[in-house]
């Protein structure tokens, strides 16, 4: 089988340890966060750094291998999704000084690395690769876009849980190491508001691709409208709390949707899909 880790030991091994060390950080930040491990408290954030790290060398060896083209499978972008989202988190920790939100955003991310590299080591190398600028655009905004939707989803998930446990007036584990419900939903909103400028990145710069390239792909596709109709969404989400005066709660519902639905899509094509659309920009 014509397989880029196969056919590339020192690629094969490092794809093995980014996954492994995605899997111990996860450990950590869950044993920290529901037993106050000292010792996971004094490791995690230097496995969180190494991690991100050996996953930055791993994608600059796996492109330079293949001649610096973007891949875009769908496997592909969950090894850069994981990396996104993980990168994300990490600037949020030392720049809030918060880490009570890691294992569950670092857990996601493990979950996608280890499927990626599952996929990619038994997976020959059929899969379509791009080059140019609009293209890299799209699809970089793209994986940012994805990341952020992410986000926002386990956020909003952290939010009803929290809540759910202040009405009941049970003030337990949760309670004790989340941040506040303020602070999560500023989170959340934060990341719908990026997650919003990456997609209309992604439209766009798709748009532009397109005409460029003189190529056609259908606007009417489902996968185009899905993602369109996310957009708009995320759009209108943005205005609906200043407007109507509506807080997260109301709308967390709709995010934890959407992050679930385009998980299931992402997996969904990753088995059945070899790329996002149809026919290539």
């Amino acid at each position: 089988m014509n397989n880029i880790l196969y056919n590339n030991l020192p690629l094969l091994i490092l794809n093995q340890f980014v996954s492994l060390f995605y899997l111990v950080t996860a450990i950590l930040y869950g044993v920290h966060f529901f037993s106050e491990n000292n010792i996971a408290k004094t490791y995690k954030q230097p496995f969180l750094a190494v991690t991100v790290l050996m996953h930055v060398v791993y994608l600059g060896l796996l492109t330079s291998t293949e001649g610096y083209k973007l891949g875009y499978s769908t496997f592909n972008l969950m090894t850069m999704v994981a990396v996104t989202l993980t990168i994300t988190y990490l600037f949020v920790e030392f720049t809030t000084k918060s880490d009570r939100t890691g294992f569950f955003i670092i857990s996601f991310a493990t979950g996608a690395q280890l499927i990626s590299s599952i996929l990619t080591a038994l997976t020959p190398n059929t899969g379509l690769t791009f080059s140019g600028i609009g293209i890299g655009v799209h699809l970089i905004a793209s994986i940012f876009g994805f990341s952020a939707i992410a986000i926002a989803g386990l956020y909003s998930i952290l939010y009803l849980l929290l809540f759910r446990q202040i009405q009941k007036n049970r003030f337990d584990l949760l309670f004790q190491r989340l941040p506040n419900l303020e602070v999560l939903e500023m989170l959340t909103m934060h990341a719908v508001a990026f997650g919003f400028v990456f997609l209309s990145i992604t439209l766009f710069a798709g748009i532009i691709e397109q005409q460029a390239s003189g190529k056609v792909i259908s606007f009417f596709e489902p996968r185009m409208i899905t993602l369109t109709i996310i957009w708009l969404l995320y759009g209108a989400s943005i205005f609906v709390k200043p407007l109507i005066g509506w807080d997260l709660k109301h709308m967390a519902y709709l995010f934890i949707f959407l992050f679930l639905f385009v998980t299931v899509l992402i997996v969904f094509m990753t088995f059945f899909s070899p790329t996002f659309h149809r026919i290539p920009f």
